[in-house]
């Protein structure tokens, strides 16, 4: 093997090194105890369980809240639970699909990262950069401490969108920005901010619209989340005290120092030398990012939506994790006498704290019912609980179908999450009630026929008045008009992207937006 082709391999025997070493406690047996990665897997075992009763889009999973059921899906990033599905249908267990995702987040978020700083920088800038998200102390506490499957999931598409950007690969932009959507809520938000920004300050215009056509790509989910929050207590109620989760001096670890160190040493040499280049936006926005996760930004964090939206300040780190590799291969490239003393201090920094965390790791090891039979919300405080259920109900009910007034018996036919069919005899008439809270979608038909919905009990409950005698009962959880038409969206943007890939011409391949190191090949 020449020199040359020993070059090009040194990137991915690094990156593969530091990628095993920090993805080696997803490996094994059971899974690792964290704030929510659990409460993923639980989740997306009821995800699967509506997916394979035949609702698609999945938005009420019917067998969270006691089996009463719970429309966490149709508010909250459902990218994971698909992937997670498939993975499950194609025979991993739900533990290890999660794993998977998590694991296959952080390599792909690599391999995007690289590429986009490659196009700028040299292979080794560019692998230490890289580095410097793998050891990203905001990073490995994501991934162990809280466990946010969707918070490492959209590390991906996000960096798959500034590759997009830097390289003018056009017709990815706007898979990536709807990938990015369903794969986490507030993040989508940041970043989507970063990217308008950004296309604005480089002047690609045309990126725009590939970013309308990404966002209408995800509208079959945010489209119902924005219409129907009005139905749930999401803005009623306080998830958490933004000032509760701010950076403290305890904690200020968690922003990456070779990310800082780098973007001031941009900060000094542009200001001394006159450095040239788009760097500066990437830099304002590292450092805004770390300042808004500091109480120095308490008085953003009063705005209610703000507040209602983020929930937790820390969360802004996820862009400097993101960006803060830039400023880290721009470091190494720009005191290039000295990068190999550089890169080992970015090194010895990402290991002590790295060490920190992954040391911490207590791993569990259970049964895969466990998580299959949970029947918890999965969600901090039941915000998506629709308003008018006032009271929850503690435990489940033995049966799905109840006469609560009068008398009959009934028989079912047939009976799954979404959808119940039964032979009602009535000796007189009678109550029929659903063991399910009343959320839109939800209809009944009564021989064939229409049935009107009542649920103003406490417990949000359907029920539906039958007269006396046999009848066919049948109950089923279906898109709505609004819905319905937040498909039709995401379904015509899906047809105008495929005509775009197929009239748009391969992207030049050209100069980079700063070409100043593309020939520094070492």
């Amino acid at each position: 093997m020449n020199a040359k082709r020993l070059n090009s391999f040194f990137p991915i025997f690094v990156l593969a090194i530091a990628l095993i070493v920090v993805l080696w406690s997803l490996m094994g047996k059971g899974f690792y105890i964290s704030d929510d990665g659990e409460w993923m897997v639980i989740r997306l075992t009821a995800f699967y369980q509506s997916l394979a009763d035949h609702q698609f889009p999945v938005r009420f999973l019917g067998r969270l809240n006691n089996s009463y059921g719970y429309p966490v899906s149709n508010f909250l990033y459902p990218g994971f639970l698909y992937i997670g599905s498939l993975l499950h249908f194609i025979g991993f267990t739900f533990v290890d699909s999660v794993k998977i995702i998590l694991g296959g987040s952080v390599i792909g978020t690599s391999v995007f990262l690289f590429l986009w700083l490659r196009r700028e920088f040299s292979r080794f800038s560019s692998t230490v950069g890289v580095l410097g998200f793998v050891g990203a102390p905001y990073l490995l506490f994501d991934l162990y401490k809280r466990g946010s499957v969707g918070e490492i999931l959209a590390f991906l598409p996000a960096a798959a969108c500034m590759y997009s950007i830097e390289s003018g690969k056009k017709w990815l932009f706007p898979v990536f920005v709807a990938f990015l959507i369903v794969s986490h809520n507030t993040l989508a938000l940041l970043f989507l901010t970063v990217f308008f920004i950004l296309i604005l300050f480089r002047k690609k215009f045309e990126y725009i619209r590939l970013l309308l056509l990404g966002i209408g790509l995800a509208a079959f989910f945010w489209m119902p989340a924005i219409m129907e929050k009005k139905f749930v207590r999401f803005d009623t109620i306080t998830v958490s005290d933004p000032f509760s989760y701010m950076l403290t001096p305890a904690t200020f670890w968690l922003v990456g120092l070779p990310g800082i160190i780098g973007s001031a040493l941009y900060l000094f040499v542009r200001k001394k030398k006159n450095a040239r280049g788009f760097g500066g936006i990437y830099v304002c926005f590292i450092l805004g990012s770390v300042i808004l996760a500091t109480s120095l930004s308490g008085v953003f964090w009063t705005i209610p939506v703000v507040a209602a939206l983020v929930q937790f300040p820390i969360r802004m780190l996820a862009v400097s994790t993101l960006l803060g590799p830039w400023a880290i291969a721009w470091s190494i490239e720009r005191f290039h006498s000295r990068r190999i003393m550089l890169a080992g201090l970015f090194i010895f920094i990402w290991i002590l704290w790295g060490a920190t965390i992954i040391r911490a790791i207590e791993r569990v090891t259970r049964n895969e019912g466990y998580y299959m039979t949970n029947e918890g919300t999965t969600t901090v405080r039941d915000e998506y609980m629709p308003r008018w259920v006032t009271s929850i109900p503690g435990s489940r009910s033995p049966e799905r179908l109840i006469i609560r007034s009068g008398r009959g018996t009934i028989v079912y036919e047939y009976l799954n999450t979404q959808r119940v069919i039964a032979h009602v005899e009535a000796s007189e008439e009678s109550i029929l009630r659903l063991n399910t809270i009343f959320y839109p979608g939800w209809g009944i038909m009564i021989d064939d026929r229409p049935a009107k919905i009542t649920y103003q009990n406490p417990n949000g409950f359907i029920e539906v008045s039958v007269p006396a005698g046999g009848h066919r009962f049948i109950a089923e959880f279906r898109e709505t008009v609004p819905r319905f038409l937040a498909d039709m969206v995401s379904i015509g943007s899906f047809i105008t992207w495929i005509v775009f890939v197929f009239r748009h011409p391969r992207p030049d391949r050209g100069s980079s937006l700063d070409s100043r190191f593309r020939g520094n090949d070492n």
